[in-house]
């Protein structure tokens, strides 16, 4: 397995953040864009095998979060920069490693990617359990925890702070989340269409320029990414050449099992077949 060397990327708007690089070879490099609350250590094992694949990888933490969480603080952190800002700078960064570059997307940052410029340039994205999520998608069993956390728990917990546990939210035991972060995310969840709701103001012309192709996963027993919501977010990339996988893997998996390395030789090589099958280019607008 390759390891990490530390590397510290400038954001356009000064923001430094703390990231991580993983040497391979000339294959393709690889910007690995993270789940809300979850670090960018949770995707080592994920990204050294990778770089042993001969992709250069690159991991980060967003402003505001873990190793980054001193760039910006409290409700300065914005949902929108995390992609416009800091997954731009990743971008960039792997473009000037290799002009053939993918994204593989967690959770939130497979719905960010729209809002970072160089996404038209990207060869191919790979999106895991990614979703535009709102109430209506999931099933009446799971709405009161959800209504819950997005209209109260959010809300009465990021008040006065500048980051909220995740364990106050029942979210896990992860790093803090800034409150810009928490909010944002809570605001876009009430919203019936996301951040793709015009109230948001959002410059949303990027997604539809995304000439990529993308790898969309997807398992039935991720009970945070229901199907509908999964196709929620995808029906935003009109422009890109979508296949669907996961249907298969019916348990073991769920909404973070894809990084764990059990699904080494399943998931992982057949997502590393997949990048190996692209072209150099997207044949996006640059």
């Amino acid at each position: 397995m390759i390891q990490a060397t530390p590397l510290s990327l400038r954001c356009a708007d000064g923001v430094t953040l703390s990231a991580r690089e993983y040497a391979g070879g000339d294959a393709g490099a690889v910007v690995i864009s993270a789940a809300l609350g979850v670090p960018q250590g949770f995707y080592a094992a994920y990204a050294g095998w990778l770089a042993t694949q001969g992709h250069h990888v690159i991991t980060c933490d967003n402003r505001g979060f873990g190793d980054s969480a001193t760039a910006l603080r409290g409700s300065k952190v914005t949902l929108a920069d995390w992609g416009r800002q800091d997954l731009e700078a990743l971008l960039e960064r792997a473009r000037s490693v290799n002009p053939r570059h993918f994204l593989v997307g967690h959770s939130i940052g497979c719905q960010i990617p729209g809002l970072a410029p160089s996404a038209r340039q990207l060869s191919g994205a790979v999106f895991v359990a990614g979703t535009a999520p709102h109430l209506r998608y999931y099933p009446w069993s799971q709405r009161p925890a959800l209504a819950l956390l997005w209209y109260g728990l959010v809300p009465w917990n990021v008040r006065g702070r500048d980051s909220v546990a995740q364990s106050k939210l029942g979210l896990g035991k992860g790093p803090a989340l800034p409150v810009g972060a928490a909010a944002g995310w809570a605001c876009w969840a009430r919203s019936r269409d996301y951040l793709f709701t015009p109230e948001h103001g959002l410059d949303l012309s990027g997604y539809g320029q995304i000439r990529a192709p993308i790898l969309a996963w997807n398992f039935p027993d991720d009970h945070y990414a229901p199907r509908a919501a999964v196709e929620a977010l995808l029906r935003h990339y009109p422009q890109a050449r979508i296949e669907r996988r996961g249907d298969e893997f019916t348990q073991g998996v769920g909404h973070f099992g894809y990084f764990r390395e059990a699904h080494r030789d399943t998931l992982w090589r057949r997502t590393a077949d997949w990048l190996a099958q692209q072209p150099q280019a997207s044949g996006a607008t640059p």
